[in-house]
This record gives structure tokens, C-alpha cells and sequence, in this order.
């Protein structure tokens, strides 16, 4: 297996969910860890690891914010190998002829703004040390599945996914690796909000359901192999930049990247 120890991952979205799940995947390698969330995590939810985990609460919608933690990530804990952009949202859900303006507005600002702020950091930071290193954008199937209900999410993830092949294009002759990854359905606090809307709002939440009742979801820890291939493996072909977890035959056998 690979030896990732001390190696430096930088994750968003990092109090609950994929996020913490993926800290505590990555720590178990040995990896160093800066992980920021705009809330504070539940006791047990990351390590409790002073030496290896560097925590702060930061806002990926401010720009400078997000670019003093990663400064001072790399300050603390070394060179960051890997950027992990997972911070987002899934409301408003509803019709777009109904949803909240401002709400819908939220969503694009976190989802494709925020990405769009650890994208540029993580790359400018590269270049300007002469190193090479990864960003993987958190997408979803929601960016190519029209679902009813969650117009500004959907278009959001198309966004990033769009994001990520321009921005894997720009770095390829510098060889940085940008990857957008669908990490399937994953057993969040995003999938209990699901389960608890209306059809009025929703008409897909009975899929959900069903999923979440015959056991079909999956651990939040379950993407970290996938990003560990990404960013530690052997390069993709140029054009594989989009992948999902479920269907992407270079992410179906991960086993030198365990957790």
C-alpha cells in the first residue's frame, strides 16, 4: 500500500458528513489533516489529534478567510498534496417557481463560489512553490440527473463539474490533477433531510427512501479510497477529469488505497 504518511490533505466542509468521514479515513493513513467547516464538529466526529489535525471555522464564500487557512495550514502541518472542496448545500428544495431568491442564491455561492475559491488558492499556491499537487471538487449525480425539487443544487454541480474540466485543462502541462468525484449516496445529514420532505417538494424522496430502508446507502467514509487513487495514484487520461464511485471502472478496484 502506499506509504501516505504525513502526507497533507486539506478538506472543507469538514464538521460532519463526507468531510469528517474522509478525516477520519485519511488519518488512519497517517496523513496530516487541515479541516474547516463553518460549525464546529460533534465530539467524536474527527480525531482528536493536535499534532496531525489542524482546525478552524471558515466560510468557503470568503475568499481571504479560506486563503489565511490555507497559509496557515501549511505553516502548521507542510505542503498541502491534496484539496478536498466537500463544503455545500442542498436547500432551498422546491419548485423553482417557489424557492426563496435569496436562499437559491446561497446555494450557488456555496457550491460553485466556494469550490471555486479552493480551486483557485490550492493552484495559485502550487505554482507559486513550484510544486504539483491535486484538487477534488465533491459533485454528484444531481449534476447530470434533472431532479425535480432541486434546481439550484443540480445546477450548481453541473457548474463544478464544468469547473473541474477547465481547470484540469489549464493545469495539465503543469501537472497539477483536478478531479470532480460523485461519491454515490452517502448516508449524510444531507440524506435525513431528504427523507423528511414532502412529494410536493420533492417527487423523488420515495427513491430515497426505499434506498435508505433496504441499506443501499453508503458509509461516509466510503469515498476516501477513491480520492487517495486520485491523488496518489498513476495519472488518469487526460480526459477522465469527471468520475463517479459507483460507474468509473479506473475507481472499481482501490485496494492498494484502503482505509
Amino acid at each position: 500500500m502506499p506509504d501516505l504518511t504525513d502526507r497533507v490533505a486539506l478538506i472543507t466542509g469538514a464538521s460532519r458528513g463526507i468531510g469528517a468521514g474522509l478525516a477520519r479515513a485519511f488519518h488512519r493513513r497517517g496523513m496530516r489533516l487541515a479541516l474547516c467547516a463553518r460549525s464546529d464538529p460533534d465530539e467524536g466526529e474527527i480525531p482528536d489529534d493536535p499534532e496531525r489535525i489542524f482546525w478552524r471555522r471558515v466560510d468557503v464564500t470568503d475568499f481571504d478567510a479560506l486563503e489565511r487557512f490555507a497559509a496557515e495550514a501549511e505553516e502548521r502541518l507542510g505542503p498541502v498534496d491534496v484539496w478536498v472542496n466537500n463544503a455545500g448545500l442542498l436547500e432551498p428544495i422546491g419548485m423553482l417557481r417557489e424557492v426563496d431568491p435569496a436562499e437559491a442564491g446561497r446555494n450557488i455561492h456555496v457550491n460553485v463560489v466556494g469550490v471555486f475559491h479552493g480551486v483557485r488558492i490550492h493552484l495559485a499556491r502550487l505554482h507559486a512553490a513550484g510544486r504539483t499537487g491535486t484538487v477534488v471538487n465533491i459533485s454528484s449525480g444531481a449534476a447530470h440527473m434533472p431532479y425535480e425539487g432541486w434546481g439550484a443544487y443540480c445546477t450548481g454541480k453541473a457548474a463544478v463539474d464544468m469547473l473541474t474540466r477547465v481547470a484540469a485543462r489549464e493545469e495539465r502541462e503543469h501537472g497539477n490533477r483536478v478531479y470532480a468525484l460523485a461519491p454515490s449516496v452517502v448516508e449524510t445529514g444531507i440524506q435525513e433531510l431528504i427523507r423528511r420532505q414532502d412529494a410536493h417538494d420533492f417527487p423523488a424522496v420515495g427513491r430515497f427512501r426505499e434506498m435508505h430502508a433496504s441499506g443501499k446507502l453508503l458509509d461516509a467514509e466510503s469515498p476516501a479510497p477513491a480520492i487517495l487513487r486520485l491523488a496518489f495514484g498513476d495519472p488518469l487520461p487526460e480526459d477522465t477529469v469527471v468520475l463517479d464511485v459507483r460507474t468509473s471502472p479506473e475507481l472499481q478496484d482501490l485496494g492498494d488505497f484502503a482505509v
